[in-house]
């Protein structure tokens, strides 16, 4: 069964297929290949494919991928759990190095952030208060990454320096406007080794390039950052926690 979900454009089109692998969300659009990827928040399968391509071509290529499907959901339920609100984990990564978190309950007015060799502490007078905060120094701490490693890329790849903008995410790592030139990257970036967060850097200014995830956007990624695919998988391994 199809389902229409909505007609974004002339150009593009999102709609539901059932499959016994899951329902799998299409986005149809001007492509000449067909995309897979599993949403990091829950496992779900999405499809990027080009507008001719007919649901039955899109069932089979999911059919297709059946091994690494169950191979990446297997990933994916090893990750750390999601954190609600109002709720601190217990550890956390900044920059692939993993850290005890500590909250300490204080009636200090405006809380605090100290980190120190493996640890960091948190002081607030409420745990909404704590998540906040943490919040609020993983953003200082990426945006201080972003300023050095954005230009840095950008002039390898002869692109004027974008504007950069943090943002916290569900299921994506990052987007790119491409009228505006401006990049948005997702705060749990922050948690990924250095290696990894340069691989979504690179994809979103090669958009300013190539629009489309086709051969020419690929090889401007494998001109640029040869590694890339060796850190791909770190983008799953890592997911998308709710920090």
């Amino acid at each position: 069964m199809k389902r229409l979900l909505l007609k974004r454009s002339t150009r593009t089109r999102v709609s539901l297929l059932d499959h016994p692998l899951g329902v799998v969300q299409v986005e149809r659009k001007s492509i000449r290949h067909l995309y897979l990827r599993l949403d990091p928040a829950d496992g779900s399968l999405r499809v990027n494919a080009p507008r001719r391509v007919s649901d039955r071509a899109v069932r089979a290529f999911v059919t297709s991928r059946a091994d690494w499907i169950e191979q990446q959901r297997r990933k994916l339920a090893t990750r750390p759990p999601v954190i609600t609100e109002g709720q601190l984990p217990d550890r956390l990564h900044l920059f692939g190095e993993e850290y005890a978190l500590v909250w300490q309950g204080d009636s200090i007015p405006r809380g605090r952030v100290r980190r120190e060799p493996g640890i960091i502490h948190v002081r607030s007078a409420r745990v909404e208060q704590a998540q906040a905060l943490l919040r609020k120094h993983c953003r200082q701490q990426f945006k201080r990454v972003l300023d050095l490693r954005v230009p840095i890329w950008a002039d390898r790849m002869a692109l004027p320096r974008p504007e950069t903008r943090i943002r916290r995410m569900r299921s994506r790592w990052g987007t790119c406007n491409i009228q505006a030139r401006r990049i948005w990257l997702n705060l749990e970036l922050v948690r990924l080794p250095v290696e990894a967060i340069d691989l979504v850097i690179v994809h979103e200014l090669a958009h300013l390039i190539e629009r489309g995830h086709n051969h020419r956007f690929y090889s401007v990624m494998d001109r640029t950052y040869p590694e890339w695919r060796r850190w791909e998988p770190t983008l799953t391994e890592y997911g998308i926690i709710g920090i």
